[in-house]
Parts: C-alpha cells; structure tokens; sequence
C-alpha cells in the first residue's frame, strides 16, 4: 500500500486498493472476466426473484397508489413527504403513473431486481477496491441480494426506490472517500467539489428513504475490515469523519423537512416523533430488529413457527462473529481487535439509527437493509478468517453451500409468502368484479373483509411475508375499484355506476347482487 502523508487527514489511514499479486491476464481475459461477473451479479437476483416477479398480484398500497396517481395527481408525493421522503412519493407518483393496471406492477418488481443486481455489483467493486478478495467480495455480493430484506424489495412494487437509495448511498461513501484523498494531495480546496457531490448524494438518498440511506455505513464497514494496517487513532479518525459525514447529512434532510413543513409546503405527520424511552427502545432493538438481522435467511414469525430454528441461527451467527474477534486478536494484536470489536458492536446499531431515534417500534425487514448488509459483511469477514487455513476446494464448497440456501430460500419467500397469498386476495376481489354487470340501476357489491383467521400460509410477519391485504377497513375498496377499472379501462365514471360496501359481516336484511366472501382466503392454505 502507499505511503500515506503524515498530516490531521493522513493520520486517519484513507483505504486505497489493495493489488491481488496474481498474474497477469490479457487484457481480453480479464474484460471476459468482468463482463461473466457482472452477468452473474445481475442473474442471481433476477432469477431468485422471477417467478414473483411476474405473478399477478399486489400489496395494500399498490391499489391506492395505482388509483392516486392517476386520479389525484399529487397524493402520493404528498403522504410520502410528509413522512419526509418526499422524493420517494415523486419516484412513486412517475412509476404508478405510467402502470395501468395491477399486471403491469410485475414490471416496477422486475425494475427493483435489476436494481438489486445493481447494488450487488458496487459492492462486489466497492470491497475489491478497498481490499476485499475477489471470492469474499463475490459471496457477500450475492448474499446481499437474497438477503430478507431485499425480498421485500422485490416483492412489493413500492420497494424499488429503497434500491435506489442503498445505491446513492454507496456512491456517497466512495465520493467521500474521494475527496478525502484529493484532500490529501492537492489540497482541501480541490476537494469541495467532491464534498459537494457527496452530499448531494446522501441528501437525495436520505429524502427517498431514510433507513436505506444508512447502506452508506456496509462499504464503510468493509473498509474498515479490510485495512488493517491502520493504527487505533487512524481507524478511530477515520470512522468520525464518515460517521459524522452521515449523521450531518441526514440532519440537513431534517432541516430541509422542517423548512418546508413551516413554510406549508407539505404537513407534517402526527409519525413524525422522536423516541423518548430509551430503555424501552434498547429492549425493543435486541429483541426484534437485532435478531432478525443475525437470523440471516431463517424468518421471524409472528406466531413463532421456527422460533428455535430462527434463534439458533441468529445465535450461530452471533457466536461465529465473536470467535472471529479472539482471532484477529491473536493474529494482529490487541488494537486490531478492539477496532474490530468495536465495529461489530457500534455500527450495526448505527445502520439503524434511523428507526432507534424515530418514536415507532415497527420491525420490519425493509428498514433493517443497512443493518443486514453490516452483520453480513462481518459475518463474511469472519467466515473468511476461521476458514482460512482450509483447503480452497473446501472453502468454496461452504460458499456454495450458502449461496444455494439462500437463493433457495429467498425464491421460496418470496414467491409463496408474498406472491401467492396476495394473488389469491387479488384474483377473489377479480372474480368478483367479473360478475358485476353494469346497467341503468347501479348493481350492489357488498365484500366480506378478510380476518387475521383467514391466512393462507402457516408463516406471517407484519405486513411483509404471509400477511393480509384486505384484512382492513379501506383496502377491500381500493382493491375492487382497481378491478373494475382493469376490467373496464374506457368506461367513463366508472365507479358511480356500481354501489360497494365492505365489512366483516353480511348485513341482515340487505340484498347485494355480488357478493365477495374474503373469508375463502382461508381455503388456499398451504403449509410452507
């Protein structure tokens, strides 16, 4: 590695490739080599995720999104941003805008796979560039995107922008990492641009989406673990300029926020609230969002089906990640593994900082991508280190092993804990909207809304994987207006020409010409 110049900056030991010492390859080979890669990068997830992808199906918010954006103009930007994302809810508004019916979402999921292949492939470039392998950086990159937390990515069609953030906030450390650099050789000055774009970037990224906005925290961490020849003070130095680069970034999201919440651009939301019982929070985070990170590929349940299995993996995980501390204890000193150790313990709980200030207590697998992405790059790490006096042959055969778990299981969630049991919802609210005849006399459509009784999987958590839809007051109206209009595409007001109501019972004595029995969601149960 080069020589770094002995100054306030230099001190902080900024990372620089590491060469890999293997042969030299033509200049035909290696573009061969890098072009297969990147072919993988971006077929490993949009094969895991295909046949959901085009499964005919929506989430509660994709029917009130499709309607909003076509006949409110505006709504969406305006709900999102007053839970101060407002460039999410315009990304939202321009994609359901162009989507006209629940068949086209599958291409907004098709478009978050590619996204996903995406982030795969800046991080795979990202850790070869601060030091990483070529095989760790590969199997971290493709763990990555079969992770739970991208499922839900690709699973739900309003995910796709949560991609886009993750990636703006890679691009954000890089270009940190950047002008620290040019700092050192050429002068502060030279480097403002830099620092401009850099903030531009976690700026954006942070109106889309705060909790994926901490991604910028999973490149920093692989730095952190690859250049081990920084001293204490350097690592130390070094990890209070970019942490301290995200925390004011997001507070400037924050201002830009208030500003426009006080000149009545947008209203703020009652959600909008800062945590005040921390103790309670602390528990919260070790009991839920922690674990469901640690637990990797093994899903949290509300009804604790798997709960052994969940908690024995999320412990495995916990253990191997200790033992790897004791090792680089023993084979780079003390200091190194004080860095270490404190990076496994505090950046995690960084990458969810997020959601420990805001006052909800909501966990779900969406807003825990930034803390994933950090425990799966040490967990990479530490495999890597407690294998490494293995043979390759049979190191690579874990890898394997762990990339076809993962790409098995997240096929598996995805496609039947999210896609089947929705498209069951869909299709019932769709067969229905078919036997509605339209005429003079507007027809009567009553829908008996879903329970929580009705599941048709054996797992659920929260709203993600196994959940209802139209187990609530507005979705069951939303869902068949969606019908009627993809059934109906060029008939003019449309819903004044049929009356609907919805409820968890029939009513006594009222006479409905369709009738929508929700509670048959129960007879596609499947054991997964």
């Amino acid at each position: 590695m080069s020589s770094v110049p002995k100054s306030v900056l230099g001190e902080a030991g900024i990372s620089r490739p590491i060469g890999s010492g293997a042969a030299l390859e033509t200049g035909i080979a290696l573009r061969v080599r890098a072009w297969l890669l990147t072919a993988v990068l971006f077929l490993v997830p949009l094969i895991a995720y295909w046949p959901a992808t085009f499964h005919d199906y929506g989430l509660r918010d994709d029917y009130s999104n499709l309607r909003e954006a076509h006949e409110e103009v505006g709504k969406v930007v305006k709900f999102c941003a007053s839970h101060a994302r407002p460039i999410y809810g315009w990304l939202l508004q321009a994609t359901y805008g162009q989507t006209s019916s629940v068949q086209n979402l599958e291409w907004m999921r098709f478009l978050a796979a590619l996204l996903l292949g995406a982030i795969s492939w800046v991080s795979f470039r990202g850790l070869r560039a601060v030091g990483w392998s070529s095989n760790t950086s590969l199997c971290f990159a493709v763990l990555l995107a079969l992770a739970p937390s991208a499922q839900v990515i690709a699973g739900w069609a309003i995910g796709w922008p949560y991609a886009v953030t993750a990636l703006l906030a890679v691009g954000g450390f890089f270009t940190v990492e950047g002008a620290l650099v040019l700092g050192l050789r050429a002068g502060v000055g030279r480097a403002v641009g830099q620092w401009a774009v850099a903030i531009g970037l976690m700026l954006v990224s942070a109106l889309i989406y705060q909790p994926s906005a901490m991604f910028y925290l999973v490149p920093l961490t692989g730095a952190l673990i690859a250049q081990r020849q920084r001293t204490l003070p350097q690592s130390a130095r070094w990890l209070g300029i970019h942490l301290g680069f995200v925390a004011g970034t997001l507070g400037l999201a924050y201002g830009v926020m208030s500003v426009l919440y006080a000149t009545h651009v947008f209203v703020k939301s009652g959600r909008i609230a800062f945590e005040s019982h921390w103790g309670d929070k602390l528990a919260w985070f070790l009991q839920e969002p922690l674990p469901n990170a640690l637990s990797l590929f093994v899903l949290n349940d509300n009804s604790l089906r798997d709960h052994g299995l969940y908690l024995a993996c999320a412990s495995l995980v916990g253990a191997i990640l200790i033992a790897a501390v004791f090792i680089e204890w023993r084979r780079h000193g003390a200091a190194r593994a004080i860095v270490w150790l404190i990076g496994l313990t505090g950046l995690p709980v960084f990458a969810f900082a997020v959601s420990l200030i805001a006052s909800e207590r909501y966990a779900t697998y969406r807003t825990i991508l930034a803390m994933s992405g950090v425990l799966l790059c040490f967990l990479v790490a530490s495999v890597s280190t407690l294998t490494q006096q293995w043979s390759a042959n049979a190191r690579r055969l874990v890898a394997m092993l762990a990339v076809s778990i993962a790409f098995f299981t997240a096929q598996h969630h995805v496609y039947a804990l999210i896609a089947v049991p929705q498209g069951n919802e869909w299709h019932l609210i769709l067969a229905g909207a078919k036997q509605v005849h339209l005429a003079a006399v507007p027809p009567r459509v009553f829908a008996i809304a879903s329970s929580p009784a009705d599941i048709s999987t054996a797992s659920i958590y929260h709203d993600e994987f196994g959940s209802l839809s139209s187990n609530s007051e507005w979705v069951p109206r939303e869902m068949f207006k969606r019908a009627m209009h993809d059934l109906h595409p060029n008939v003019a007001n449309l819903d004044s020409r049929y009356d609907f109501d919805s409820g968890p019972a029939l009513p006594r004595g009222q006479r409905y010409d369709v009738v929508i029995n929700l509670h048959q969601l129960h007879q596609f149960f499947v054991n997964n």
